[in-house]
């Protein structure tokens, strides 16, 4: 099943490279002819059962971009706000702030103190520690100074708003002192005055990054958990998030380098939003340890996503991973999705967020069964261990499918319009091991079959 879940004006590729040696499986879309070559996975040979009668790459139709099937993304290359030297400082530099309901105190000349109202108003490094049970922490630094928050035993409630918020500051960085519980909750149905922040819990303007190796509880009760309307790094720490709406959210990007997370959402987990810069809109997983239980995507990105390691569960989702190009280079990847498991697709031409508006006169399930076209989205599975349990597809790509290393173990639907592996454009099988409804696929036959169920085969029927 090919989604309609709405998504915003597509952007291009980020970055390019030929992969040579796949061979490739051209899967016409719904109901389309089947032309088909793939490499037995049993044998170092390549069988042609057929001769294919479409180019592996395609333009396609939503901005005229080339569908790549043979193209890699490399989300590391990008440049984000973050570099180790940030989480080193000499002792020397603390500055201490001490928070307290009967008024809290520092020893700095660039923390001012209003009721329960605590604000850093110049750059450096400050070590917090204490409780707010009705008040908020407030980074309104220079533009061009960075501030280092040294969360030291923190705990922060407020009824009205959000609970730490930075309006302003190059970037900032939450540290998390080893062997400490921090906690952060903000109230219930206030409103930021002049889209000052983010609305949630922890709210920031400029780049975030979280490290330490203590604890961070976020209680997100109005949207979101934690939320920046730049780049969010997490480096390091254990952090436990709990939202009405998205859990974790880089409006630029999420890179996520290592730490424990545990996330729970109404919204999406972690989510990246940009559609305006063509480099941004992205999640990175480089390791870490990250569980997720959602009220909607796992992971939504408007550009791309990709998981070089770590453990990533997805208990509970809509659709699990959702972006324009998906790469799963490594790890434990588990998703269980009451949609499609993994999904990528091409974001929207016109700006809508209605379903009756966006890919009109296409029909299908919970989040589409939209447009039959190769849209020039690009789902990749490189390596790794991937276990899906989706109510439809597994595997779903408007554009291309390239499963060209790993172990990948599927149950889905499959019954003509959803299955395990679904294309609009060209599919490679070549190197992967693929379990699909426990058949073992061997080879590109296997694919189009129909022996998956009762749809004839991965791809093979018409849809919705």
């Amino acid at each position: 099943m090919t989604s309609t879940t709405p998504r915003r004006r597509g952007l291009r590729r980020l970055t390019t490279a030929a992969v040579a040696g796949a061979a490739t499986l051209a899967l016409a879309a719904c109901g389309a002819a089947t032309a088909i070559t793939g490499a037995d996975s049993s044998s170092d040979s390549t069988t042609s059962t057929s001769t294919s009668s479409s180019a592996v790459a395609t333009t396609a139709s939503d901005e005229g971009r080339t569908n790549d099937l043979l193209s890699s993304l490399d989300l590391t290359s990008l440049d984000t706000h973050y570099d180790e030297d940030d989480l080193t400082w000499d002792s020397s530099e603390e500055q201490t702030v001490t928070l307290s309901d009967s008024g809290s105190t520092s020893d700095s000349d660039g923390v001012t103190v209003d009721g329960s109202t605590v604000t850093i108003t110049e750059g450096g490094v400050y070590r917090i520690s204490g409780t707010l049970s009705d008040g908020q922490l407030v980074v309104a630094a220079p533009d061009d100074e960075t501030v280092t928050i040294i969360m030291d035993g923190v705990s922060i409630t407020n009824s009205s708003g959000t609970g730490i918020a930075v309006t302003s500051a190059d970037e900032v960085t939450l540290s998390l002192e080893e062997g400490t519980e921090n906690s952060v909750e903000d109230g219930s149905g206030y409103e930021v005055s002049d889209d000052s922040t983010p609305v949630a819990a922890i709210a920031s303007a400029s780049d975030l990054t979280i490290a330490g190796s203590g604890s961070l509880t976020v209680t997100g009760n109005t949207n979101d958990g934690i939320s920046t309307k730049d780049g969010l790094v997490i480096a390091s720490g254990t952090v436990t998030v709990n939202a009405a709406d998205d859990a974790v959210r880089g409006k630029d990007y999420v890179s996520i380098l290592d730490g424990t997370l545990d996330l729970t959402s109404g919204g999406d987990a972690i989510k990246s939003d940009n559609y305006e810069d063509e480099d941004r809109g992205w999640v990175l997983i480089s390791a870490g340890d990250i569980t997720i239980d959602s009220g909607d995507d796992g992971i939504d990105a408007e550009q791309a996503v990709e998981v070089l390691d770590g453990t990533l569960t997805i208990e509970q989702s809509v659709e699990g991973i959702e972006a324009q190009d998906i790469m799963l280079v490594g790890g434990t990847t588990s998703i269980t999705a009451s949609d499609d498991g993994v999904n990528a697709t091409a974001a929207n031409t016109a700006d809508s967020t209605d379903d009756t508006t966006a890919d009109s006169g296409e029909t299908g399930g919970p989040g589409g069964g939209g447009g039959e076209e190769d849209d020039g989205s690009w789902l990749s599975v490189s390596g790794g261990t991937l276990t899906i349990d989706a109510d439809f597809d597994g595997l779903d790509s408007n554009g291309s499918i390239s499963l060209t290393g790993g172990t990948i173990d599927i149950t889905s639907a499959d019954n003509g319009g959803d299955s395990p592996v679904d294309a609009n454009g060209d599919i490679t099988f070549d190197g992967a091991t693929l379990t699909a409804n426990g058949t073992q696929i061997t080879s590109a036959d296997d694919l189009s079959s129909g022996g998956m169920g009762g749809g004839g085969g991965m791809g093979g029927g018409p849809q919705g």
